[in-house]
């Protein structure tokens, strides 16, 4: 049977058992419950005939040309997203690619970027929301393409985890001292920042967010590839300071990257290959209006 087909009877065959326990509800537990069932039951079908849920948007988006100045960061708040930025950053942001991997004729382009969102989205999903911006307003399309390259594999070390995951009614753990003066509505936010709280020093602030993401962070810090192997998928609090430049002449008392790593987080970096993932803009056009 082709599967087209296939896909056909499993649907017949969905709905109209479908129809048969919704009248059965329907005398059990009125109309209404009947109701709900046969739309459940109904959203199975149209997933096994290879229906797909549409990819999330933004609920309001506004995009505008942007100035000189810039950020390379997104300011989100509960629901809400502001950025200024270059267009690499943009697309870089949307696909969860360091800018420099973005391949397109103006990525220098600036635009300001404010849209809103659900205030339960995860980050996955707000960049996905800017996905379909790019899409639907820049009438974008790109590929990927792979390479292999050397970089860092980001590891548990040796006496293992440090940091609890990050469960939905824990209290939010006090701010470190860099950032202690952040307003009360910060403290609960989801969010990774590097800073620098004094010269030739990163400070690095997690806030209920995944392993992945901090490699994220460190990639862009160190400017080469960092790919997180420690297999973990919950969110974490954590932070840390370390010194980018081991020098007699640099006075502080923060340790190297390494150090902190492993002090801190119970984590390593590897020296290892890798592959690396681009995109190629094969055709992007100034976004419609607002």
């Amino acid at each position: 049977m082709q599967p087209v087909a296939a896909s056909a009877v499993v649907l017949v065959r969905i709905m109209s058992a479908a129809v048969a326990c919704s009248s059965f509800v329907g005398r059990r537990a009125g109309a209404r419950s009947s109701s709900r069932l046969m739309f459940a039951i109904g959203l199975a079908a149209a997933t096994a005939y290879g229906q797909t849920a549409p990819q999330p948007r933004f609920e309001v988006a506004s995009v505008k040309p942007g100035g000189d100045i810039f950020s390379t960061r997104p300011a989100r708040s509960v629901g809400r997203i502001r950025w200024t930025t270059q267009l690499c950053y943009l697309i870089g942001y949307a696909h969860r690619l360091d800018f420099s991997r973005v391949s397109s004729p103006n990525c220098g382009s600036t635009y300001s970027i404010e849209a809103t969102f659900d205030p339960s989205a995860t980050d996955d999903q707000v960049r996905l929301m800017v996905q379909s911006l790019l899409r639907d307003r820049f009438k974008m399309r790109a590929h990927r393409v792979t390479t292999e390259a050397d970089g860092y594999a980001l590891v548990i070390g040796k006496g293992g985890l440090k940091i609890r995951e990050a469960k939905v009614a824990d209290e939010p753990p006090g701010m470190p001292e860099w950032v202690k003066d952040a307003s009360p509505a910060l403290k609960a936010e989801s969010y990774i920042s590097a800073t620098t709280p004094e010269a030739g020093v990163i400070a690095i602030t997690g806030r209920r967010v995944s392993v992945s993401q901090l490699a994220e962070t460190l990639q862009r810090l160190m400017s080469m590839p960092v790919w997180d192997r420690t297999g973990l998928s919950g969110n974490y609090y954590f932070a840390f300071r370390y010194t980018q430049f081991l020098s007699a002449d640099l006075e502080t008392d923060a340790p190297s990257l390494a150090t902190a790593l492993q002090e801190n987080l119970g984590l390593k970096l590897e020296k290892q290959k890798g592959p690396i993932e681009g995109l190629v803009i094969d055709y992007i056009e100034e976004p419609s209006e607002n």
